[in-house]
């Protein structure tokens, strides 16, 4: 679907039913998911600045939801080569960006890169992190997203969606209100970021999507981590959404970019 459309189409009674059904057997599946797989997280002595796997939990939903509700899992346009695309990867790279300088600008530090990780080789730790955003990209963006589309455009999805991501966040329910309502606005400016920018078929978004959110992901990491607040990284994704979303709106009207 084409950000700024209507509804890819209007679907029948027995479809709507289908994708509801689907949407609940996604969020059932991906909730008992992730509290198996935090269970298992102390036990396999991986440190969670490296992955946490309950970040594949949305993902075991997906599947879920595709192999036993068939026909309500959304579909996807038709991929897209060249220009749409190389656009696409270079707003998401742009927003990534604008989350470091954010953050970078209120600690006022530059970011720091270490050699390794908990004992990981940094690289090693980015493409785990790639692969968790990836898990949580094809549930949350790929799935709920695409499936709330068949009732409503593409904006109030993507509220619904980026509400819902942030709440997910359990553990940061015990933060003070304040921070941990900026950084559930942050999670629906980083949706409404990725709902903007992606394009094409079904990898090609999750490609989009897993880029946005590791580049988020990594602006905290290497600016700062556990020392840095909330509202200031939930400042992040909204500043990176009012420059990118138009941005991107106005060269998809332009023929820029094809959904």
């Amino acid at each position: 679907m084409t950000a700024g459309t209507a509804p890819e189409e209007a679907p029948d009674t027995g479809a709507s039913r289908r994708g509801i059904v689907a949407l609940v057997v996604w969020l059932l599946v991906s909730s008992v998911g992730a509290v198996g797989l935090l269970a298992v997280q102390p036990l396999i002595g991986l440190d969670m600045e490296v992955l946490s796997p309950v970040m594949f939990a949305p993902a075991i939903g997906a599947l879920t939801a595709w192999v036993f509700v068939r026909g309500g899992v959304p579909r996807f346009g038709t991929a897209v080569s060249g220009g749409p695309f190389v656009i696409a990867v270079l707003l998401s790279l742009a927003a990534s960006a604008i989350y470091f300088l954010w953050v970078s600008l209120v600690r006022g530090a530059a970011p720091e890169i270490p050699g390794a990780v908990a004992g990981v080789p940094v690289a090693l730790m980015i493409l785990a992190q790639a692969l968790g955003a990836l898990g949580e990209e094809i549930g949350f963006r790929g799935l709920l997203l695409h499936g709330l589309n068949r009732w409503t455009t593409w904006p109030i999805s993507a509220v619904v969606t980026g509400l819902l991501f942030g709440f997910w966040h359990v553990q940061y329910y015990g933060l003070p209100p304040l921070e941990f309502l900026v950084f559930v606005l942050g999670a629906v400016a980083l949706t409404l970021t990725m709902a903007a920018v992606m394009v094409g078929s079904f990898w090609q978004r999750m490609t989009i999507c897993t880029i946005i959110h590791t580049g988020a992901n990594l602006a905290l990491a290497f600016t700062g981590g556990d020392h840095v607040a909330l509202t200031t990284f939930g400042g992040a994704m909204v500043v990176a959404a009012v420059v990118i979303v138009p941005t991107a709106l106005l060269l998809r009207r332009k023929g820029g970019t094809a959904g």
